[in-house]
């Protein structure tokens, strides 16, 4: 839960700040509407649909191992 305006972006500005190269966003709900929607099509994020959580464990080894 939190505040009516936020959304997911909101952690970005806190994140940015430790000055990753990149930011990888797994998400399941990237549809206009759904909860990951803004963070998976931020400028600041690399966005990944996912099914669930084996799909994640999937595309992390792919991407990083």
């Amino acid at each position: 839960m939190f505040p009516k305006g936020w959304d997911k972006t909101y952690c970005l500005r806190h994140v940015a700040k430790e000055g990753y190269s990149e930011i990888h966003f797994f998400g399941d709900k990237t549809d206009a509407g759904g909860n990951d929607h803004e963070i998976y099509v931020s400028d600041m994020t690399i966005g990944h649909r996912v099914t669930g959580p084996q799909d994640t464990v999937k595309q992390l080894t792919a991407l990083f191992l």
